[in-house]
């Protein structure tokens, strides 16, 4: 991986600009790029994980949902604070912003309610348990309708160090990311962790078991797939 670098902010002002003047839904109160970073100021979080200390050139993977920013619009609840260049750290669970100077990542705050639309996806905030039952915020991939049930998919990454070998047999390994999907339906406002299997769809819906079935069968779904879990979830509410 190439070591992270910020486009010259001149750049991003410029295309943000353009962008906002062609975005015909974007608010009137925000004309220009740095009327929306002034807005989003108190949004912003400089404290991130010291995955940046990382030396980037020499690690595998990427830690990032998308590796290049993407112009996205952010909303806390129904209210928009403009369009931003942004990309999602899956590691540090953290949006990450280009700066106004163009010198350093700042990172936004984790603020209830918030959600970032860009180009066909939207990412929102939302609060969870962990896997020891701690309650924690973190963003999620929204896959499907709005409506309830919801499917929605957390990408969690994890780093591995490099290691070297022990033996003249062995070779060293590199620093690397993996990153790993887990699938969450929205039930009655709670979240909850389902494999992407049948037998664990029909174990959340018991109700709606013979019917899920015979549609998982007919449809031939395949779980696995984000769309056809998607699929099934927005059948599931209208049964």
């Amino acid at each position: 991986m190439k070591s992270l670098k910020l486009l010259p902010i001149a750049l991003l002002l410029l295309y943000s600009s353009s962008m906002l003047a062609q975005m015909s839904g974007a608010p009137r109160e925000f004309e220009s790029t740095s009327q929306v970073y002034d807005e989003l100021r108190k949004f912003l979080n400089t404290k991130q994980k010291d995955a940046y200390e990382i030396d980037w050139d020499n690690v595998k993977g990427s830690p990032y949902l998308n590796e290049k920013y993407k112009l996205a619009k952010f909303f806390i609840g129904n209210k928009s604070y403009g369009n931003v260049m942004m990309r999602y750290n899956t590691y540090s669970d953290e949006i990450e912003l280009f700066t106004e100077d163009g010198k350093e990542m700042e990172a936004l705050m984790k603020v209830e309610n918030s959600r970032l639309t860009f180009e066909d996806k939207t990412l929102k905030l939302f609060t969870y348990k962990d896997e020891d039952g701690y309650e924690q915020q973190g963003y999620f991939l929204v896959l499907n309708n709005e409506k309830e049930p919801k499917l929605l998919l957390k990408k969690k990454c994890v780093f591995s160090p490099n290691e070297k070998a022990l033996t003249a047999n062995q070779a060293d390994r590199a620093a690397k990311f993996t990153q790993y999907d887990y699938f969450y339906i929205v039930k009655e406002g709670k979240l909850i962790q389902v494999d992407p299997k049948k037998k664990a769809v029909v174990k959340l819906f018991p109700e709606k078991g013979s019917e899920i079935k015979k549609y998982i069968k007919s449809e031939r779904l395949k779980l696995k797939r984000q769309k056809d879990f998607a699929k099934l979830v927005d059948y599931i509410a209208t049964l």
